[in-house]
């Protein structure tokens, strides 16, 4: 007499693994970013759940066999569904449960991942378990080999990230990862819609093929008896068929990425000395020949301050945009480097290139790096130390942002009690930082490092993964040392507001919403560069009410309220950026805008002794120079004034173009005896890579003399790269002395990197190319 069925908690594992669902669900919520239905949390249950569902799906069939009588081969699969969706809805449950917590800006969208991601992982898990245990002789290598196929789809996925190009990974078990934690812009793609597709195909083809060819008697795999089920058996072959031919297709489909394929999309491809790289296909000759010049150095300067050699020629991918970068590999808003691949990926553009010496240290510091991913960290690199990586590079390309170094900005940070303790720096306590703050932190303090102990201990510490170790001290010793270099440091008092302004903001994992803000930032955006004031009023509101310590977008709705004639509402938003009274960076950027706004409706006065004002403000060098020069308008005759306000005022959201700019800076020529219509001409041209033209008139400029040192001291900077660029290395690293000798850090920083690249190119000859 058979036995009766069992339920579906009698096997322990199935108790043991709900368990282990639900106690993954409660650990997610101690992270905001995870704590709701979103792809992230959705990511970590695809990789979780599917496993125990095979795993549980192939022991509750090998039960049903064992109860005896004739079984019903749709029972098993019944069985394991029911169980496969009780497994999902746990700790889709608690997720749910604790949105009431943590605000979920997109529940919809959110709720959607789940479905696409561990929903059809957790349903095709379940069919595999059930198939596994059909086709296997002993239990326990049923559930073994359910167990098995599931991870085999993770470890395709890691295959595929160490041996490709790709940083996403799209795989039928966990989902869709877009390939790093700070891309922010993330939605379900085509791609991800069609591998559902796909996934559908192998549900129809596994559940048909085991429902065609298992003899019910002894739910086992027994194809003879098919015979009556032939036309079940051929489209369950057909759709494995289908799904087979999409993996060969992964590429094409946009599930995977390769060299070939990159290389097609790009198309353009050219070799330097140190460098294989590729572009957009229409790149000029001589942007293609200044990138590789660009690369050359920038390899070459990484090696000296490692004190390394990376004998491969790394190759470099430049792509048009983030999200043609995003739909080719992953990772669209993100710069990143395979160390060991000798590859970096990049979406920025512009020479010299803003972010190329930063991924190609990654590159170079390979040479002391761990494991196969050849990167510090502990378990042989296999558990990556961000800070290490990160600060490394960010140490070796040393580059100034908004005027100060990042040992300018850390001193700030440190005055203004921003900067944590080492040891909440290092490890995965780097993620719990904004990441601007956590960047600038670690690259001043390993410069420092170097400084201070030399090149060969940041060696030790990359080859270690142990930066106490490598320098001989305790952390906190560290800490204090560099602690007090930082505050042997000239500090200005600008600083402070415009680094309280900077770094200020949560980290990545604790940040709410972050998807939907950076949606909403986009279509605000949109909705200035339009002059669509209502909608941007209505944006900047949305995202106010997700994070109201948003002063960026704060001030960005001050002006937009006071053109829509709300002038109490802008008051008001005005006065929350300046708390207790004292006005921040922020209130500095909302003044000028309206300041803009009362020079646009003639209210000269105002505009004037408002720009007279922001001049005493925390500004950055490049927004102080435009003040300047704007409070130089408000103060004019009337042509000139008219002039000035087309070319830095203009309409809300309209951007002049270089060649009306630089018609514009010529009709001011007549109107000014100074140098500051040429600057601005020169600037322009300048801005387009034309330093034939730009040069000779910045030195004109800087002859005339130019109303404010920081327009001067621009001016030099300017011209500098121009004579570079022209191949007159003499007069380029005469200007560059010059400009390193106003006793700004930052000045002498960059200076000290153009003459870096000066000794270079007269050390291997190679010439930048005159246009």
């Amino acid at each position: 007499m058979p036995t009766p069925v069992p339920s579906l908690l009698a096997p322990t594992s199935a108790r043991v693994c709900l368990g282990l669902a639900g106690l993954c669900a409660l650990v997610l919520c101690g992270v905001p970013l995870l704590a709701v239905h979103g792809a992230e949390s959705a990511l970590l249950l695809g990789v979780l759940l599917p496993p125990m569902a095979a795993w549980v799906a192939a022991r509750l069939t090998v039960l049903l066999r064992d109860a005896g009588g004739v079984q019903r081969v749709g029972q098993a699969f019944e069985r394991a569904l029911g169980y496969g969706a009780l497994l999902f809805a746990l700790p889709s449950l608690v997720l749910w449960l604790d949105a009431l917590r943590i605000r979920n800006c997109t529940p919809g969208l959110g709720f959607a991942f789940m479905l696409l991601g561990p929903g059809f992982g957790t349903l095709l898990g379940s069919v595999v378990g059930v198939c596994a245990a059909l086709c296997t002789r002993s239990a326990r290598s049923g559930c073994w080999l359910a167990l098995a196929v599931p991870l085999s789809g993770v470890g395709i996925a890691l295959a595929r990230f160490y041996a490709t190009p790709a940083i996403f990974m799209y795989g039928h078990f966990y989902g869709y990862f877009p390939g790093t934690l700070y891309d922010e812009g993330v939605s379900i793609t085509g791609p991800f819609l069609w591998l559902r597709v796909f996934s559908c195909a192998w549900l129809a083809g596994l559940t048909l093929l085991a429902t065609s060819a298992s003899n019910p008697a002894t739910l086992r795999w027994a194809p003879s008896a098919t015979s009556a089920r032939t036309s079940s058996f051929a489209l369950g072959l057909g759709c494995i068929a289908v799904a087979l031919t999409a993996e060969l297709f992964a590429p094409e489909l946009g599930h995977a990425s390769s060299v070939a394929s990159l290389q097609a999309a790009l198309g353009g491809e050219l070799r330097s000395a140190r460098c294989q790289l590729h572009f957009p296909r229409e790149w000029s000759p001589r942007t293609r020949r200044r990138l590789a010049d660009d690369c050359d150095f920038r390899v070459w300067q990484a090696e000296r301050w490692l004190g390394v050699s990376h004998p491969q020629t790394i190759s470099v991918f430049l792509f048009r945009s983030p999200e043609e970068k995003g739909a080719l590999m992953g990772a669209a808003d993100t710069n990143l480097a395979k160390p060991w691949r000798s590859e970096s990926f990049i979406s920025e553009n512009g020479w010299p290139n803003p972010v190329l010496g930063h991924e190609l240290v990654h590159v170079v510091a390979a040479a002391t790096g761990r494991g196969p991913l050849r990167v510090t960290g502990r378990a042989l690199g296999l558990w990556p130390d961000p800070a290490l990586i990160e600060g490394v590079a960010m140490a070796a390309a040393w580059q100034t942002q908004a005027g100060l170094t990042p040992h300018e900005w850390a001193r700030a940070m440190l005055e203004l009690g921003m900067a944590p303790p080492l040891d909440q720096l290092f490890g995965a306590g780097f993620l719990a930082q904004a990441r601007g703050l956590a960047y600038t932190l670690c690259g001043s303090l390993l410069r420092f490092v170097a400084e201070r102990y030399g090149s060969a201990s940041v060696r030790r510490a990359y080859a270690s993964g142990d930066l106490a170790q490598a320098v001989g001290i305790p952390l906190s010793q560290l800490q204090t040392q560099w602690h007090a270099y930082l505050r042997s440091l000239p500090l200005a008092k600008s600083s402070l507001e415009l680094a309280r302004a900077r770094f200020s903001g949560s980290s990545i994992l604790s940040e709410l919403c972050p998807h939907a803000l950076a949606k909403l930032h986009d279509k605000l955006d949109a909705d200035l560069a339009a002059g669509n004031d209502r909608g941007a009023s209505t944006r900047c509101t949305q995202i106010l009410h997700i994070d109201p310590a948003d002063s960026a977008t704060r001030s960005t709705l001050v002006p937009v309220l006071a053109r829509l004639g709300d002038t109490k509402a802008a008051a008001h938003e005005l006065g929350q950026l300046a708390p207790g009274g004292k006005p921040s960076a922020f209130f500095a950027r909302a003044e000028q805008a309206l300041a803009d706004e009362a020079f646009r409706n003639g209210q000269l006065e105002r505009a004037a002794g408002q720009y007279e004002a922001l001049l005493q403000a925390p500004n950055d060098d490049d927004a102080l120079r435009v003040l300047q020069v704007k409070n130089i308008a408000a103060h004019s005759l009337p042509r000139q004034r008219q002039l000035l306000f087309e070319l830095l005022v203009g309409a809300p959201g309209e951007r002049i173009e270089p060649a009306s700019a630089v018609h514009i800076a010529r009709e001011l020529r007549a109107e000014r005896s100074d140098g500051l219509a040429l600057y601005l001409e020169a600037r322009q041209l300048y801005n387009q890579k034309r330093f034939a033209f730009a040069a000779p008139l910045l030195a004109r400029a800087l002859a005339a003399g130019l109303p404010s040192p920081e327009l001067s001291a621009e001016a030099l900077h300017l011209l500098a790269i121009s004579r570079f660029a022209l191949g007159q290395l003499d007069e380029a690293a005469a200007l560059l002395q010059r400009y390193a000798s106003d006793g700004r850090p930052g000045h002498a920083a960059e200076a000290q990197d153009w003459l870096a690249r000066i000794r270079f190119t007269r050390a291997y000859g190679a010439r930048p190319r005159a246009p």
